[in-house]
């Protein structure tokens, strides 16, 4: 059996990580690298919280300063928004930290979901079809930059002329692309044909059973293997040592957590997904953070 992955996302939560103190971000990263965990990521988001209240670090800049903060442990954002920068930049963007971080980039992208963000920065929502449509068209636009001397593109929605972008990045032929998101219409078309990574946030086993069958479907009409995407989870986990420990963390932080377990129930809840075809989990820090090291040592390393 392939090795299971565990990585850590840097999450939206007021009083948790994303915070104005850099510092104490640093040392969670520093921390999860030391623990073994695989990939650290963080969220691209402009406004979070409840009443859109907490402090956001911007995520490219963020996901720079801790790949010189760190040795090993990949990094990327879960998800980049289509929506926030034009796909050329991106690529650019992009590029430039594959070679900053010595080639540790996982290149997460997204259509992007928090209308209030769009609102309040002046992007436009639009339909949820456009957002896949252009998320699809940006992808591709990057790809080409990523691996052409010189490209040309008309899209629907983006256009190059004769760019060049370089420096390349330091993976080859590119990072691997993640396509984030579980919408069953036009979402896992675009992972089907693109991704070389699927990540879907919060699914319960029933939900993700259902997504991979829908994902492998789209991959039977393309032609593509499914084994050629890795699939991958990431949601909120509560675990406790015990019924005790746990009942205290759901009166903290409610029932709606899609992972809910002691750690005895841990190794088998994985197992189904593991099961289900998944070989990457990442937990939110929001619900994780004390229960992070126990985690590696009690239960990771049963697989």
């Amino acid at each position: 059996m392939s090795k299971i992955k565990f990585g850590v996302t840097i999450n939206a939560a007021p009083e948790m990580i994303y915070q104005s103190n850099y510092d104490s971000i640093k040392k969670i990263a520093q921390e999860c690298e030391r623990l073994g965990y695989d990939s650290l990521w963080v969220m691209d988001h402009l406004l979070w919280g409840v009443f859109n209240e907490g402090s956001v670090f911007e995520v490219w800049t963020l996901l720079t300063a801790l790949a010189t903060e760190t040795e090993s442990i990949k990094l990327g954002p879960l998800v980049a928004c289509n929506s926030f920068r034009n796909p050329t930049l991106t690529a650019k963007i992009a590029s430039t930290f594959d070679i900053i971080s010595n080639g540790r980039l996982i290149f997460g992208y997204g259509a992007g979901w928090k209308e209030e963000e769009y609102e309040a920065y002046g992007f436009r929502f639009g339909d949820p079809v456009v957002r896949v449509n252009q998320m699809r068209e940006g992808i591709t636009l990057i790809k080409m930059l990523w691996t052409e001397e010189k490209t040309s593109f008309q899209g629907d929605f983006y256009e190059a002329k004769d760019a060049i972008c370089k420096p390349k990045p330091m993976q080859k032929p590119h990072p691997p692309i993640m396509i984030g998101g579980g919408g069953e219409k036009y979402t896992l078309k675009v992972a089907a044909e693109i991704a070389n990574i699927w990540n879907v946030w919060g699914s319960s086993i029933e939900e993700y059973k259902r997504k991979v069958n829908i994902l492998k479907g789209y991959c039977d009409k393309l032609g593509r293997k499914m084994d050629d995407i890795e699939l991958s989870w990431s949601g909120n986990i509560l675990i406790g040592k015990n019924e005790e420990q746990l009942n205290k963390k759901i009166s903290r932080y409610g029932k709606d957590i899609s992972f809910v377990c002691t750690y005895d129930s841990c190794i088998e809840k994985l197992q189904e997904y593991i099961d289900a075809g998944c070989k990457e989990f990442i937990f939110s820090l929001y619900t994780f953070n004390d229960e992070k090291e126990n985690f590696m040592e009690e239960i990771a390393s049963s697989f």
